[in-house]
């Protein structure tokens, strides 16, 4: 508990809000799309499936299937492609949520994460998947 607590102060007020939940972060994003930002700029849409699994397409690129978990305070993404999870700090924020990646150093701006009525396109080979 101390951890967490520490990694609250830590990262400042992005974090003032308690830390989504699993089943939070399901109810708020299931059979949604998410632009995920920073600095202004979306560089990727993700799409919530059933059983927690997502469809992942950065801008410019192919989708990437995965899924995510609940890890303590974190809500974690693992994806085919990739060999460790990305595990990120979810709280409410007043256009949808904020994302910190647990990893980052104090003071690092939150990801802005929004609702958005398109899918991510997918041209490659995860189309109608």
């Amino acid at each position: 508990m101390r951890a967490l607590a520490a990694l609250l102060s830590a990262t400042g007020p992005a974090l003032a809000d308690p830390p989504l939940t699993g089943a939070e972060f399901d109810a708020l994003t299931l059979g949604r799309s998410m632009t995920w930002s920073e600095f202004g700029m979306v560089y990727g849409v993700e799409h919530y499936l059933p059983n927690r699994k997502v469809r992942w397409a950065a801008t410019g690129r192919d989708c990437t299937p995965g899924h995510w978990y609940e890890d303590g305070p974190a809500i974690c993404f693992k994806y085919e492609t990739d060999r460790d999870p990305d595990c990120w700090i979810i709280t409410r924020s007043a256009r949808g949520f904020s994302a910190s990646y647990t990893t980052s150093p104090p003071g690092t701006e939150p990801v802005a994460v929004a609702e958005t009525p398109d899918p991510p396109a997918c041209p490659g080979p995860e189309v109608g998947t």
